[in-house]
């Protein structure tokens, strides 16, 4: 039976303050790089370390992911959103007022990251899909994946600037700010959706038993290693598309906006994926978007002019973070709204173990070979191996 639909007003305001709730916690996650110069100048670390510090937080992000799923069924939403803004409070007073390696490590390797997976979209979406109907749910997963790409264009730019007239101190207590913010928005949240959560059956199931049931599933399976790939695919991007793009000779300034552009093409590709998800079943949907990275992947390597190059950079944009939400709410119609965090949030750890691959290998490729081609054609490959295996995923079935 169908899910009654929501009234408007209230679609609205939940579908805004979850993708500000989403686009805080995944701009504090994504632009952890721009704060590594200021904070290896301040603290006088070696640049070695502090990457190991932002690489450990990526992995925590990923590992914390399922914890708090599994928390957010056994205690509340509510309990796990609080305990993410008092980490992400904590491990920003820790890092502006350290300048041990072992404290940063803690605050910045741990508390941080720790806390933005509390925030993370399945938690998000597992307090919005009891209220929602389902193709409300389509369109608000793709609204709040969006969320990365507003952070990519809005908070990258704020934190350089913060960062060149005011320190690393002064910028690490302003970014208190929004966090505090969240605060009424995690209530409001988890207000509208805890007597909607009522009528959804309460299970006592295992962290164990919910990955049993998953691992039994091929279209879970199939949705994994696209996930997989995915973080591949975009810690590939967001960690050494800067660097490719000098090395063709582009200047600086220039490659920066090209990752402007970058974040423009995430935002239009995550909405248009959340509706194309009211319409066109989701596994032919990722295997879309998997595939066809093959071709602006491709495309990035040849000797363009720049306006075909950034016309290049926006359409792998709107690629990137497009796969969130079909992923997200294949999830969802497949195991239930309570199993969603937990299970989305395993499906995410896969994609930060593949983000951690394709960060470490790319490095390995260049300093072996000089350049990034191998590592772009190995990425090609695994992007056709995911649009695959997404085809093939029958909808409503867990197999």
């Amino acid at each position: 039976m169908a899910k009654q639909k929501c009234p408007g007003k209230t679609f609205v305001l939940c579908t805004l303050c979850g993708t500000f709730l989403y686009a805080i916690c995944a701009g504090f996650r994504d632009n952890f790089g721009i704060m590594l110069p200021a904070i290896v100048a301040e603290r006088g670390l070696s640049y070695a370390t502090v990457s190991f510090i932002i690489a450990l937080g990526q992995l925590f992000f990923g590992l914390m992911q399922p914890v708090f799923g599994f928390l957010s069924v056994r205690k509340s939403p509510r309990f796990v959103l609080f305990s993410g803004i008092f980490l992400m409070l904590a491990g920003l007073a820790t890092s502006a007022v350290t300048h041990s390696a072992t404290l940063l490590t803690i605050a910045m390797g741990i508390l941080l990251p720790s806390g933005t997976a509390a925030a993370s979209f399945g938690i998000i979406m597992s307090c919005l899909l009891p209220v929602f109907s389902d193709r409300q749910a389509h369109t608000a997963s793709g609204f709040i994946a969006a969320g990365i790409g507003l952070s990519i264009c809005l908070l990258a730019p704020l934190l350089q600037y913060s960062l060149a007239s005011r320190g690393l101190v002064t910028t690490l207590f302003l970014l208190s700010t929004p966090i505090i913010l969240l605060v009424p928005i995690a209530i409001f949240l988890t207000h509208v959706g805890k007597a909607a959560m009522k009528v959804v059956e309460s299970t006592r199931e295992s962290f164990a038993d919910m990955l049993r049931l998953a691992a039994v599933s091929p279209a879970y399976r199939r949705i994994s290693f696209g996930f997989f790939t995915c973080g591949f695919h975009m810690a590939l991007i967001q960690t050494h598309l800067f660097s490719q793009l000098t090395a063709f000779g582009i200047p600086d300034s220039l490659a920066s906006w090209g990752l402007s552009v970058y974040g423009l093409g995430v935002i239009a590709g995550s909405i248009s994926s959340g509706m194309a998800c009211r319409r066109f079943p989701m596994g032919r949907i990722l295997g879309a978007l998997y595939t066809s990275r093959c071709l602006w992947v491709a495309l990035l390597l040849l000797p363009l002019p720049y306006w075909a190059l950034f016309a290049v950079i926006f359409c792998l944009g709107l690629t990137g973070v497009a796969t969130v939400a079909p992923t997200s709410n294949l999830i969802g119609s497949l195991f239930g709204a309570r199993r969603l965090a937990t299970l989305f949030g395993f499906t995410y750890l896969l994609h930060q173990i593949g983000a951690f691959c394709s960060a470490w290998s790319g490095g390995l490729c260049l300093r072996y070979t000089g350049d990034y081609v191998g590592i772009w054609y190995a990425d090609i490959v695994l992007c056709l191996l995911a649009g695959a295996a997404c085809l093939t995923i029958r909808p409503n079935r867990q197999a």
